[in-house]
């Protein structure tokens, strides 16, 4: 267990995808390049850098592809998770796996 990301089990987590979007949006930028030179460094459609790059939700493949790629970690990207219940509580965390 990688006790430095252990607290996003404690409490319900959402990908900040507005986050997401700006950090590879600025990314692109930084590289100077285009959105298709991007899909074809990741193999992925065109259309899938524009909505990831503007805060639209992507699926996995596309979003472990794009964080490798801009070298993010998903997990500085969580937020909580106000559409759950406030006493969800993760089965692994109750389990004691962090103590």
């Amino acid at each position: 267990m990688n006790r430095d990301y252990a607290h996003v089990l404690t409490r319900p987590q959402a990908l900040d995808w507005t986050s997401f979007g700006r950090a590879l949006a600025a990314e692109i930028r930084l590289r100077g390049i285009t959105l298709q030179q991007v899909a074809d460094e990741v193999r992925l459609s065109r259309a899938t850098i524009s909505r990831a790059s503007t805060g639209h939700e992507v699926g996995l493949v596309a979003l472990l592809k794009l964080c490798v790629w801009c070298d993010l970690n998903p997990f500085e990207l969580m937020r909580p998770d106000d559409r759950r219940p406030a006493e969800y509580v993760c089965p692994v965390a109750e389990r004691g796996c962090f103590t």
